[in-house]
């Protein structure tokens, strides 16, 4: 092994280097003397990585370097002492243990696990492959490497942040801009709708400018009283009734308008938040199981719901919001310069310190509306559990407990809903009085000209003053667009998480149809661990001919489930291949995988609809004899025709109104109806009692004919009749044989057996 320590250690760098390019991490020329100082030969260092931080927490360069036997901690500091060595051979196991912010590589020495080094998360995947490495050190094998380095997809090429999933979107590097640009394309379908919507608006704008100008004409043309001048009042009088039927026709008008543009942008905005929600549900459904067992149910619901909700509110904004009001701003402004260039000038005073306060609001208030988000969404979360266990909340008299982390949650919701509230409420009443000052200014400078007779008539001044109206309404409605668009960006910033995040791998382009199987299984050296460095399975081989029984048992948290959605494929292996019939799981379309086989777990789940629509679930189409046939067959068909509506009857949720077994004869049923070539049984019988349970074995009998059969189970005795039961121990196989060669060979199978019949004559 030590003529090849350096093509390795070069191998092992590579693959424990970090960062965007594949570059080899290299050791520091001072940390290779020191090593030798301490009697480790250059030619001997196989493995190392650099931590960067020391033990309580503070910023440091930390080298951990191993040889074939031992591992040390080098500080890069000559000053600090170096501890001592690690005996590799003699350590029990390596693990990285997280932390908020920082992990420790651990090694455990007589049964107490050690800190060895500390780093920051940036760096937990660089020395999660270590501790692969470092496994393969400590059981005798060399490091493996047949792998070269590539740029992690858990963490973000950019900035180098720890990513929820892998190639999941980095929070830190996301542009707002990027956010509303897609979503202007989800607008691309609703094109002509916008168009005409935004047609409409700008009519709108012009029949908004109508009655001031009006107001200027009956001031000046109708109502003025020129002394000394005959005045032709039939005249006047027919021009008031012109002009007041033109301010009636424009009020008319606009109000006609306001209903059609309200109805098209309730339709349009319905439209586009239907079709968001219906993506959003799509790719949610696309996600592998690995996505649900990181995301709480409530925070997916808010999502779903509430968040995929706001762009309704965008469509708002396009159609009628900030562009018609920049518009109307633009228009608006042309017409006060129209009619006195001067007071127009006046008018524009308080814009720079609105511009200004805005961006200061905008930078103060958005982080909140994170947290706003974020709160709400715990909230939600918070309450799915409890009223989903509330069963269990009850049982222990828990009532009170809930209502304090309840308490803690809304109120956490409550102060950061108090504070945005706030900061809107004070920044409103600001911008308000800044855009008074505007129409003060104009007040007194517009009623001088007119005193004093300066080219500016009082209908002139009261049109300009209806106009200014318009004008500083939209710029303070755009003071307020920052709260709009902060949690705009906030709620579609979540949307578009879902939307980016890597679905569950589609059917491989040479998948195979299987139309048919027979139901051979073979598990070749397979290596799967739901945090890809810490291995739940290891090197596990199986193989189970068409037909047979097979029996997995083994300690809680051995790995016997795991074997199960590995071959059901809500997880891809590793290392290693799962195959039926010889081909590879991998390759075979999910649909006619899933197909083939029937899953009757330890806690069925049944869905809030009638019975027969639960048995049916796996072939919706069934015909009702089909139904019956199948419940029948799982001694299911007396208690159903004992409801009150028989098949017809509606279940509560999860099945609620069902006994225990009653549940589990459902779920039997349904796995008859789908008529698969493989069954698994996780645990069927271990949560119902005696009468039950022979029912049950019964139904299993029936279903198990002709049938490749897996049953994990912890009750023993239901494997005794298994062609062969495999023994799992910390994630490999301890034992295989049938129930008399496990017995025979007095080992874990033997104790466990043991065990449970000593509880049995117990409990008798």
């Amino acid at each position: 092994m030590k003529q090849d320590a350096p093509s390795i250690a070069v191998a092992a760098a590579d693959t424990l280097s970090a960062g965007a390019s594949a570059r080899v991490e290299p050791l520091p020329e001072a940390i290779h003397a020191r090593l030798a100082r301490e009697g480790f030969a250059p030619e001997s260092l196989c493995l190392w990585a650099e931590g960067d931080l020391d033990p309580a927490g503070a910023p440091s360069s930390v080298w951990v370097v191993a040889s074939e036997s031992r591992l040390v901690a080098v500080p890069a500091d000559p000053q600090e002492h170096l501890p001592p060595a690690f005996d590799i051979k003699r350590v029990g196991k390596f693990q990285v243990r997280s932390t908020i912010g920082s992990a420790f590589l651990q090694a455990k020495v007589e049964g107490v696990f050690v800190d060895v080094a500390r780093f920051s998360n940036g760096r937990r995947e660089r020395f999660s492959k270590l501790v692969e490495q470092l496994e393969r050190l400590r059981e005798g094998q060399p490091p493996s490497i047949e792998r070269v380095y590539e740029p992690s997809d858990r963490m973000c090429p950019k900035c180098g942040l720890p990513l929820a999933a892998p190639r999941a979107v980095c929070p830190r590097c996301i542009r707002q801009g990027a956010v509303l640009v897609r979503t202007f394309k989800l607008l691309r379908k609703y094109l002509g709708w916008v168009a005409t919507l935004f047609s409409l608006m700008v009519v709108g704008i012009g029949l908004d400018m109508v009655p001031p100008y009006l107001t200027k004409e009956l001031v000046d043309g109708v109502l003025k009283k020129e002394h000394g001048v005959a005045v032709d009042l039939v005249a006047r009088e027919r021009w008031l009734l012109w002009v007041v039927t033109g301010l009636v026709a424009a009020s008319v008008a606009r109000n006609l308008l306001n209903m059609v543009i309200g109805r098209l942008s309730t339709r349009v905005g319905s439209a586009i938040t239907f079709d968001v929600r219906c993506r959003v549900f799509e790719r949610l459904q696309q996600f592998s199981i690995d996505y649900y067992d990181r995301h709480p149910v409530g925070n997916l619901l808010t999502r779903v719901h509430g968040d995929a909700g706001v762009f309704h509110g965008f469509v708002n904004q396009v159609s009628g919001g900030f562009l018609l009001n920049i518009l109307r701003i633009v228009f608006i402004g042309a017409m006060l310069f129209y009619l006195n260039v001067w007071l127009a000038m006046w008018v524009l005073i308080p814009i720079p310190f609105v511009i200004l306060g805005t961006t200061i609001y905008l930078k103060r208030i958005h982080p909140r509306y994170s947290k706003l988000s974020d709160s709400n969404s715990k909230v939600v979360s918070l309450l799915n559990g409890i009223f989903s266990g509330v069963r269990l909340v009850k049982a222990y008299a828990q009532e009170g407990r809930e209502r304090q982390r309840f308490t803690r949650g809304i109120n956490r919701l409550r102060e950061t809903q108090v504070w945005v509230a706030d900061s809107a409420n004070t920044f409103s009443p600001i911008m308000t009085f800044i855009f008074s000052l505007g129409g003060f200014i104009v007040w007194y400078a517009g009623g001088r000209l007119v005193l004093e007779d300066r080219g500016v008539t009082l209908g002139t001044l009261m049109a300009f003053f209806g106009y200014l109206g318009q004008f500083y309404g939209p710029l303070q409605t755009l003071t307020t667009l920052s709260d709009w668009l902060t949690e705009f960006l906030s709620s579609s910033q979540r949307v578009f998480d879902i939307l980016d995040t890597p679905a569950e791998p589609n059917d491989a382009p040479d998948s195979q149809p299987m139309p048919a199987v027979r139901g051979q299984i073979g598990f070749d050296a397979v290596t799967f661990g739901y945090d890809p460095y810490n291995a739940v399975i290891k090197d596990i081989s199986l193989s189970i001919e068409p037909g047979q029984l097979i029996g997995i048992v083994g300690k809680s948290g051995s790995g016997k489930t795991t074997l199960i959605n590995l071959l059901c494929r809500f997880y891809d292996v590793q290392k290693g291949a799962i195959r039926i019939d010889g081909v590879d799981v991998r390759q075979m379309r999910r649909d006619d995988l899933r197909k083939h086989i029937g899953l009757v777990l330890q806690e069925p789940f049944l869905f809030r609809a009638s019975i027969a629509d639960n048995i049916a679930y796996g072939r919706p189409d069934a015909a009702p004899h089909e139904i019956m046939d199948a419940a029948r067959a799982a001694n299911a068909h007396d208690f159903i025709m004992r409801q009150p509506a028989g098949y017809d009857t509606q279940l509560g949720e999860r099945g609620a109104g069902l006994s225990g077994g009653e549940k589990q004869r459902i779920s039997i049923a349904r796995a008859l109806l789908c008529d698969p070539s493989i069954l698994i049984l996780d645990e069927a019988t271990s949560n119902v009692d005696t009468e039950s349970e022979q029912e049950i074995q019964k139904a299993l009998a029936v279903l198990r004919k002709g049938r490749t059969t897996i049953a994990i189970a912890h009750r023993l005795s239901t494997l005794r009749g298994a062609d062969r039961i495999y023994v799992i121990d910390q994630g490999r196989v301890a034992e295989t044989g049938d129930h008399e060669e496990l017995m025979a060979k007095k080992g874990i199978y033997h104790k466990l057996v043991m065990i449970q019949t000593r509880l049995t004559k117990l409990e008798q």
